[in-house]
């Protein structure tokens, strides 16, 4: 249980999108400094780069959030067997 709560510190989504935030500007706002913008909308920038930027962080929290959890589910279903021994 201790693991987890450390790996959910550590992939806590909101250091994560400082992160990202921090290495490319505003999201949304057209090519970064690494060059690529990741599509012709994010590149061009504006309300349609925000808001396109807006649905990718969101897929990415949900699918991290949908890794927790398993991984959580896992480690319970574990943790009967180890005591029986």
């Amino acid at each position: 249980m201790f693991t987890l709560r450390r790996l959910s510190q550590r992939l806590y989504p909101k250091q994560i999108q400082h992160l990202k935030m921090s290495q490319v500007g505003e999201l949304g706002s057209g090519a970064g400094k690494g060059g690529g913008g990741g599509g012709t909308i994010r590149e061009a920038g504006g309300s349609f780069g925000k808001m396109e930027a807006a649905r990718e962080e969101e897929f990415f929290y949900k699918q991290q959030k949908e890794q927790l959890k398993n991984l959580k589910t896992k480690t319970d279903t574990k943790a009967p067997e180890t005591k029986k021994k």
